[in-house]
């Protein structure tokens, strides 16, 4: 039995969704229809009166290598440390103590990441579902850090063979797998070549929605870079919340969003 309040409309920007069982067809062409602009105004809706606590989290989930999910990022981030090294290395022992440090935060950002980023997953989705926003969820998806770091290993492996042979095949794995954390942080109990086939699935047809996502974010990009980082703060924030909208769009999960139900990741979507 839905209750009276959830019978109101949801107001996002210019966009109005009811739970009126006669309007989900107009809902769902309505959805269709959210382009990469709907999709950022929708992401900045949700992070509306939460941006101290989306702040912590995107800085928490940065020192644990949340982030470092691809090789691309791999790859700028030895490129920032080989280029730290080459300005340094006619000061003496300062370009052996920057390749020992950042073999190290390497390593353990590998290990540790994908767990973390599961767990800022989970804090975004919150987010989406107006539900409470917790920094501790950052750190709620520990028991699958195997799993994770599975995933992490398979998906590097994959990007690694095809990168090496052309750069477009790379980026073709990448968004064809883009949510695989995604639906292991809601189906945790899926082997990993589920989640992966599940991501792959979703994506057809939506991996020119994923890269338009990312493309506009590059003035974004290079203001952080203009800013020495301190941009990030606004940025990394906003550009996650906007890939998890995506992800609510393209797995069906948005309409218990929009209807405004309590979601549990066990629930079915119709």
């Amino acid at each position: 039995m839905t209750n009276s309040k959830s019978r109101l409309p949801y107001v996002c920007g210019s966009l109005v969704f009811s739970v009126n069982p006669a309007d989900r067809i107009r809902e769902r062409m309505i959805k269709m229809k959210i382009r990469t602009s709907g999709i950022k105004a929708i992401a900045k809706d949700c992070l509306y009166g939460h941006w101290p606590k989306a702040i912590i989290a995107s800085l928490i989930a940065s020192f644990f290598g949340a982030f470092c999910m691809s090789l691309f990022v791999w790859g700028r981030f030895f490129l920032i440390m080989a280029a730290a090294i080459t300005f340094l290395e006619n000061i003496p022992d300062y370009a052996d103590i920057i390749l020992i440090v950042s073999s190290l935060i390497a390593i353990f950002h590998f290990f540790v990441g994908e767990t973390v980023r599961l767990g800022y997953i989970r804090f975004n989705l919150s987010l989406l579902d107006k539900a409470r926003v917790r920094l501790g969820s950052l750190f709620s998806c520990t028991g699958l850090f195997w799993k994770a770091l599975f995933l992490r290993v398979s998906l590097a492996f994959i990007e690694f063979g095809l990168t090496i042979l052309f750069i477009l095949p790379g980026i073709y794995i990448y968004l064809t797998y883009a949510m695989a954390p995604y639906v292991l942080e809601e189906r945790p109990a899926f082997p990993v070549i589920e989640t992966m086939r599940a991501s792959r699935k979703m994506m057809q047809g939506n991996k020119l929605r994923l890269l338009k996502l990312k493309v506009s974010f590059i003035g974004w990009d290079l203001l952080c870079l203009l800013t020495l980082g301190f941009a990030a703060l606004y940025v990394t924030p906003y550009k996650h919340a906007a890939e998890a909208v995506l992800y609510n769009e393209i797995s069906g999960r948005a309409e218990v969003y929009y209807a405004r139900e309590a979601y549990t990741p066990d629930k079915k979507v119709s």
